[in-house]
């Protein structure tokens, strides 16, 4: 692996890495404050789509990217739609934080 893919893999894995808080507070609280299900809809379709290109022109950052995203985006919209209008003890004391 050569310099600029490492350089887009570490970056690949910090964009998957930023899924995770909100992953965990979905499945640990059950709580889907200020989750907007049709943006994570769309942000699904879209990064499957750009996955599908990237397998098509065989760029393997782009596909690790893309498979991190539609799944962590697939997540959270399974979770949200699965605990939609729950809220958790914070959101209600902080509902301006949904």
């Amino acid at each position: 692996m050569n310099g600029p893919n490492l350089l887009g893999l570490t970056g690949a894995i910090i964009a998957g890495s930023a899924y995770l808080p909100q992953i965990k507070h979905l499945i640990k609280e059950q709580c889907s404050a200020g989750i907007s299900r049709s943006a994570f809809a769309l942000w699904f379709i879209s990064s499957l789509l750009i996955t599908v290109n990237a397998i098509y022109i065989k760029a393997f950052v782009f596909i690790f990217l893309g498979t991190i995203q539609t799944l962590s985006t697939a997540m959270i919209y399974g979770y949200s739609t699965k605990y939609k209008g729950k809220v958790c003890g914070f959101h209600q004391q902080h509902p301006e934080n949904a």
